[in-house]
């Protein structure tokens, strides 16, 4: 590091991890840790154990050479030098230690021969000594930046007593140790002795060799790591494809079941009904009679009642025909009467309970990309956002199906200029050998669908491919002016959840209604007592409960997907938990609730439960009105700047697009946006009455608009890719296709 660096962080570097004092005898240990040599003499005290010695840093243990006490270890010279420099930091406050006197004192002196400091009394007897005629002596107060460098800079004395005036120059073979002029004349007269400069040399090439093998190996781990990580990753994907493609099934599956239970119900009704009408028709048969019986009484009453003796015998044979009449009496017909009993298929439920609905298999690699091959039907044309679809077949070198021989195999897709022109492409194994590939093109032209295994690119593709440009067409509306259930007064926001059902707020009839992907009216949300004020948005949380932006009362209201109502989050304020006129709303990657705060002019993050999270766009926004998270981006329509915004996930602002105007890029009063399953940003412009379709980045793609002029406002997607758009000017909801 510079020397300011050092001199700024020189209390940390010149202090012990044990004591957390400044050093005092600094030993170094083999791992180049150092520490106090009264900490050391401490630490293998209480360990108990002579010769061996753990560093506290990094806990390894060492064997102490010599006498097997911490005395013998080498000192840390460089430590001693940064002491100094301490010292010399801190004199005018502190003061130093003469080393002839032993007196502390501010006024000082620093002799860079002797690497001692002299109080003022005492340099004089210093300088008067002939054999100091030589020596550099500085007064501390006189220090600058390159006096600091050349204390750091001074020779290595011995440490041997008697000796400490004399430089280490020589290396001892023998004894492997560092050795002074003396010390090589009188202690290790006889050993095998070297200039320590040499030695220091030919060490430091041992040890830059050793570094660059290190370094060789590092990098090579570095580079299995990375391995691992992007194989793990791998592993990941393919355990949201099984998913998906379990979930896929299981739905489909479901598909089935619920046709074959409609079926039921409609054979049962059926043949209910044939009955009931049977019945029906005796019934009315049997009521008829009974009507002329009632009458033949009726009237024959009267008769008694007004006749004289001589009428009552001279009608004495009619009466007696009318009233004992056995044919009109009715014994009804039985056989029609019957039971419906519904009878489970047993061995169906056994058979799932006992087999599962699937299975999960691992295939290991035994065939190299290079010796695979893949053919099949590709598609020849794909349409730019709806999803492509096509077969395959992996071969080994024998020309065989590499079924349980290649790895889950990858696919790219990509344009004339090599660059990615689609979305992740899903490969999902049939079990009979082949592959099932889906992908959602990005844009328009021709692209090269290549199949890879292990990472490589095998013959048989790539598949050419011309991307249409998309085009959107209304398919369906419902809803229309009205008060009454299914219909709308001014809708506003939309959302879907995972059964496509559809939610709509309504602002001026004051409710959310919900519908079927068809239109079928469903149900409303909310009760009495927990009435909604204009309320402008809505979203789906991951637990299916419904998040409703009341606007009017400054609050979201939280319902289950039945529509009872849960609980509240915020009230009317400026404080972080608090909300001013909330508009658009949706649900970020963990399943947080995103808030435009419009009239706060920020963008607010709640949990589920309403715990307040953090908040951005201060400053930066004029009028929020909805937020979506996109990968790592948060999207934010500005009402009133006419654009759009992007920050990142911490918040940061990143870059707009759009200005005010009613050309292709421009924007005028932006409200709700979504994004399709391409990737693309799909923008509902209030004023300029046309939905807009653009990259993340701005670039614009396309734009349409609803049939008889409507005004789109929200939008959102089934999961076939339709688009559902809520039509404020029409008061209905148009799906675009």
């Amino acid at each position: 590091m510079d020397l300011q660096t050092l001199l700024h962080n020189l209390h940390e570097e010149v202090s012990c991890s044990v004591c957390m004092s400044p050093f005092t005898d600094p030993k170094i240990l083999p791992c180049f840790h150092t520490f106090c040599l009264h900490c050391l003499n401490e630490l293998q005290r209480t360990s108990g154990k002579h010769g061996e010695i753990t560093c506290p840093e990094c806990r390894r243990k060492f064997q102490v050479p010599g006498s097997g006490y911490p005395q013998d270890l080498p000192a840390n010279f460089r430590m001693n030098s940064l002491l100094d420099v301490m010292a010399i930091k801190k004199c005018n406050v502190a003061g130093v230690k003469c080393a002839n006197c032993d007196k502390t004192s501010a006024q000082s002196f620093y002799c860079f021969k002797c690497c001692a400091f002299w109080c003022d009394d005492c340099i004089a007897a210093h300088n008067i000594i002939r054999a100091n005629k030589d020596h550099r002596v500085l007064a501390i107060k006189d220090f600058q930046d390159q006096d600091i460098e050349d204390v750091l800079k001074r020779p290595v004395f011995c440490q041997i007593e008697h000796h400490e005036s004399e430089e280490l120059k020589f290396f001892c073979k023998n004894c492997e140790n560092a050795i002074c002029n003396t010390c090589a004349i009188t202690l290790h007269e006889g050993h095998a002795k070297l200039l320590l400069q040499n030695v220091a040399n030919e060490r430091k090439s041992s040890l830059q060799s050793a570094m660059e093998t290190q370094k060789k190996k590092a990098l090579q781990m570095r580079n299995t790591i990375t391995r691992l990580q992007s194989e793990c990753n791998e592993i990941q994907e393919q355990v949201a494809c099984v998913k998906k493609s379990t979930q896929s099934f299981i739905d489909n599956l479901m598909k089935v079941f619920e046709a074959k239970k409609q079926e039921l119900f409609k054979e049962v009704e059926e043949k209910a009904q044939e009955v009931i009408e049977r019945l029906v028709e005796q019934q009315s048969e049997v009521e008829y009679k009974l009507r002329r019986i009632e009458t033949s009484i009726e009237e024959t009453e009267r008769f008694l009642k007004r006749s004289t003796n001589a009428e009552i015998v001279q009608f004495n044979t009619v009466f007696q025909e009318d009233i004992t009449d056995e044919a009109e009496l009715v014994d009804c017909d039985r056989k029609d009467l019957c039971h419906f009993l519904f009878f489970p298929n047993k061995s169906l439920m056994a058979k799932t309970q006992s087999e599962g609905v699937g299975f999960l298999k691992q295939i290991i690699s035994r065939t190299k990309s290079r010796n695979s091959k893949a053919d099949g039907k590709g598609i020849t044309e794909v349409t730019v956002g709806l999803e492509a679809q096509f077969v395959l077949t992996t071969r080994n070198a024998e020309n065989e199906q590499c079924y349980e021989q290649c790895d889950i195999i990858t696919v790219e897709i990509r344009n004339d200029e090599d660059l990615e022109c689609a979305t992740e492409a899903q490969v999902q194994d049939t079990k009979d050998g082949s592959y099932n590939i889906s992908y959602f093109a990005k844009e328009a032209g021709t692209c090269q669908t290549s199949v890879m295994v292990n990472g490589g690119h095998i013959s048989g593709s790539p598949f050419t491919v011309q991307v249409k440009p998309r085009q959107y067409n209304a398919v369906l509306s419902f809803g229309g002016q009205g008060s009454s259930a299914g219909m709308f007064n001014r809708p506003w926001g939309v959302a879907v959840n995972e059964r496509d059902e559809i939610a709509v707020t309504d602002i001026v009839n004051q409710r959310v209604q919900i519908f079927s992907s068809d239109g079928t009216y469903l149900r409303s949300v909310g009760s009495e007592g927990r009435e909604l004020n204009k309320p402008s948005h809505i979203a789906y949380l991951d637990n299916g409960n419904i998040v409703v932006a009341d606007s009017g009362n400054h609050r979201l209201q939280i319902f289950t997907g039945r529509g009872e109502y849960l609980t509240q989050i915020g009230s009317g304020g400026n404080l972080d938990h608090q909300l001013n006129n909330p508009w658009g709303l949706s649900v970020d990657g963990d399943g947080n609730i995103i808030v435009a705060d419009s009239n706060n002019k920020l963008i607010k993050i709640f949990t589920p439960s309403g715990q307040f999270l953090r908040k951005f766009g201060e400053d930066l926004l004029v009028d929020p009105r909805h937020c979506i998270q996109k990968d790592q981006y948060f999207i934010v329509s500005d009402l009133l700047d006419h654009s759009i915004k992007v920050f990142n996930t911490d918040g940061d602002f990143l870059y707009k697009f759009g200005d005010k105007g009613k050309g292709d890029g421009a924007f005028d009063r932006p409200y709700f946006l979504s994004v399709d399953k391409a990737g693309r940003l799909i923008v509902n412009e209030s004023d300029n009455h046309v939905v807009q379709v653009s990259e993340l980045s701005g670039k614009f793609l396309t734009k349409f608009q609803l049939m008889s002029g409507g005004l789109p406002v929200s939008t959102a997607l089934l999961s076939d890719g339709r688009i559902v758009v809520s039509d404020f000017r029409n008061s209905r909801i148009q799906i675009i296709k």
